[in-house]
């Protein structure tokens, strides 16, 4: 759903998750989350008698695509959203009659004026197992049908306990009007952009040799990080980055808390101090999708990282005429020498600062 983040300064990013549909964040956190997938680790043993330690193998990394695109409809109030199932078959959940809970206290002031937003959880019990959905919107009170929806669903098997989620079929979605596939953006076709906004998912980390006890062990957590993005039209290349604006945080069962514990300490490995970069090409229609992505930490060597991300530019244009917002979705995997892995997967959602601070004339971001 988004979960989404921002610094904790005077902001600039929506939550939405949130993604999409993330509200735009004005301090704390943007998330937004979610389609989930866990890398297992077993590590090697210390040799005895004083030898050396067997040499440390390298994790296989298996980054899979997020899709975020599903239908979703929000008409007088009702938001619903089509879950996606792996053989291709769909079932829609609605706030009305799926309804577990509703609340808005933990969401942001929505950043762009005159816009509202709720999250919702629903769920529905099913002869072929049980869905449990976050969802999160922001909408235009002048205009309702201008919204945009993001959040996560959990598809469990027949007699699978809720905390179970690892044998859950995992998804995520972003969607609404300025996202429609047969609306294209207008693209510029020279200049940049900038974007700022936030990003949120499930963060894992499998414990290498260096760990002591933890070592062969794997913690998990949900994650709220900034994100910052850079378009530049001339040359179709998106650029961006998770963490480098400020830390990526834990937010334990803040959209999971029915399958993920919200109670309990954080994991020793903490996702702060990781920045995730991202790069890749956009098309005419402003969809992008590739796997340049490269993970950092300052303390840890990190061998390796792979990962893919995925997104799409808004058709609906900020008062510089750049798309007023671009959304997507992550899955990020990386190794340490120790042997140590871990992956944050999730989406993110972020604006230009033209959207959220209109220039004079436009009033101001009061709801």
């Amino acid at each position: 759903m988004v979960l989404l983040y921002l610094p904790k300064t005077p902001c600039y990013v929506n939550d939405l998750t949130s993604p999409g549909v993330f509200v735009i964040l004005s301090c704390m956190k943007l998330l937004k989350l979610i389609g989930l997938f866990l890398v297992l680790l077993t590590a090697g043993c210390f040799g005895g008698g004083g030898s050396p330690p067997p040499p440390i193998s390298t994790p296989t990394l298996t980054p899979a695509p997020q899709p975020f695109r599903t239908q979703t409809t929000f008409v007088d109030n009702v938001l619903s959203v089509d879950v996606r199932y792996h053989d291709g078959r769909t079932r829609t959940l609605d706030t009305v009659r799926h309804h577990e809970a509703s609340w808005g206290i933990y969401l942001p002031r929505p950043l762009q004026p005159n816009h509202s937003s709720r999250e919702w959880l629903l769920a529905e019990n099913h002869y072929d197992g049980r869905i449990l959905l976050y969802a999160v919107a922001s909408w235009d009170d002048t205009d309702p049908a201008d919204y945009l929806a993001a959040g996560w669903w959990l598809v469990y098997p027949p007699g699978a306990p809720i905390r179970a989620f690892e044998s859950a079929t995992r998804g995520v979605f972003i969607d609404g009007p300025e996202l429609d596939s047969a609306n294209p953006p207008d693209l510029p076709l020279t200049g940049t952009a900038t974007y700022v906004g936030g990003s949120g998912g499930l963060y894992t980390y499998n414990y290498g040799r260096n760990w002591g006890e933890l070592a062969g062990s794997t913690e998990y957590t949900e994650f709220a990080g900034p994100v910052s993005l850079t378009a530049d039209f001339g040359n179709k290349r998106i650029t961006g980055c998770m963490g480098c604006l400020e830390p990526i945080e834990t937010a334990p069962g803040r959209h999971l808390f029915p399958a993920v514990p919200w109670q309990g300490t954080d994991p020793a490995a903490l996702p702060a101090d990781y920045d995730l970069h991202f790069s890749a090409s956009f098309d005419a229609a402003g969809s992008f999708e590739g796997n340049e992505v490269t993970v950092t930490h300052p303390e840890r060597i990190i061998t390796t990282s792979a990962g893919t991300w995925r997104g799409q530019f808004s058709n609906v244009p900020d008062a510089e005429g750049n798309p007023r917002r671009v959304v997507g979705s992550t899955d990020v995997h990386f190794a340490e020498n120790d042997g140590s892995s871990g992956n944050f997967t999730g989406i993110f959602d972020a604006l230009t600062p033209a959207t959220f601070r209109p220039g004079d004339g436009n009033g101001s971001n009061a709801n």
